[in-house]
């Protein structure tokens, strides 16, 4: 069968709109059990229903996080380990773009907190049962709209911030914490694939660009939600990427990310490290 994924359990972060929404109501439709993981309940429970009505879905479940808070996420992980005994597929989506520097609970800059240690933390806490689940698929959505790290200063202290810089900074960033990542669990039957959906332009963080931007990019590759999504559903879905792992994924083709380098990739690892480590206590 060409469906891996029927009966498997899987978490779709940021499940409520946009892409995320999408790659849910995709997967449930193959058969999948779904653990929507969200900050909002009354949204999550809504397309909860959508997915259960929808047919072809396992069990439908919702799971209260907010991806920018450390302590959020390990209460999430441990909700969800009180009832499952292991984990197939982490898809990591939830991201934000803030109209200004803000800082999470923990004192970190919300983009980075949320989609780049929101990622990190979240699959550290559930790397025992992917471990559990093994062979098991971690999927990161990630974007072709990334550039501008600067590893010295990933949190905006000394550059002026940008919503835009720090977007982009922190969706190159989930490339590189991608390819960290696969290394550490090669051995280990979990798979780490990013992909990017290319320009979406009914998502929320579209919204966010300014217009001149949103229109450029709307006519060069606009395309709709469903195509956004369809790339990480392969990832998680496909028995065809059973060993497939460390690589970029683009329209169900691998293609080269120009941001591989190895000791920046092993310095961002070891920066969100520190970083999650600060509300461990």
């Amino acid at each position: 069968s060409m469906n891996w994924i029927t009966g498997k359990q899987v978490i779709v972060t940021g499940p409520t709109s946009g892409i995320g929404r999408q790659i849910a109501l995709q997967l449930g439709a193959l058969g999948a059990d779904l653990v929507l993981a969200c900050r909002d309940v009354v949204k999550g429970r809504a397309v909860a229903t959508e997915i259960a009505s929808a047919g072809g879905a396992g069990r439908v479940e919702v799971l209260p996080v907010d991806t920018s808070s450390q302590q959020s996420i390990r209460d999430a992980a441990r909700v969800y380990r009180q009832q499952h005994p292991r984990l197939d597929v982490l898809v990591n989506n939830a991201g934000t773009v803030q109209d200004q520097r803000g800082e999470s609970v923990d004192g970190i800059e919300l983009t980075l907190a949320t989609n780049v240690l929101g990622y990190h933390l979240l699959t550290r806490e559930l790397l025992d049962l992917l471990e559990a689940g093994a062979p098991s698929r971690v999927v990161v959505v990630a974007s072709a709209f990334a550039g501008d790290l600067d590893l010295d200063d990933l949190q905006f202290a000394r550059r002026r911030f940008d919503r835009l810089q720090a977007y982009r900074q922190s969706k190159a960033c989930n490339r590189l914490w991608s390819w960290a990542l696969a290394r550490r669990l090669r051995q280990r039957g979990v798979t780490v694939n990013a992909m990017t959906p290319g320009f979406v332009p009914g998502t929320d963080l579209s919204r966010n660009m300014p217009p001149d931007l949103r229109r450029a990019y709307k006519e060069r590759t606009g395309r709709t939600i469903a195509q956004g999504a369809d790339t990480a559903v392969w990832l998680a879905s496909s028995s065809d990427l059973a060993d497939a792992t460390g690589g970029f994924y683009t329209d169900r083709r691998e293609v080269p990310c120009e941001l591989r380098n190895l000791q920046e990739e092993e310095r961002l690892w070891r920066m969100c490290e520190d970083l999650a480590a600060r509300s461990a206590t």
